[in-house]
């Protein structure tokens, strides 16, 4: 898994910028950890996924979601 920091790092390396970021103590009814794998799905499905390191899904979902924020855009001019 990673952490959120390592996410953000990621955004931010797909962005090219950083951005500002305000660290804060866990909320009242936080878990102190989520971790999420993808053995369940593979196993009983036989999927696997087709990007697994993480700056490579950042950029793909940047890249993805800025194509889409372009193409509304053009369709609001």
């Amino acid at each position: 898994g990673f952490s959120v920091l390592e996410v953000i790092k990621a955004v931010e390396k797909a962005a090219g910028h950083a951005f500002d970021v305000r660290m804060s103590g866990r909320r009242a009814g936080d878990p102190a950890a989520i971790v999420a794998g993808a053995k369940a799905v593979h196993e009983v499905l036989g999927w696997q996924p087709k990007l697994n390191d993480l700056d490579t899904i950042v950029r793909h979902a940047y890249d993805w979601e800025s194509r889409i924020l372009e193409q509304e855009k053009k369709h609001q001019a």
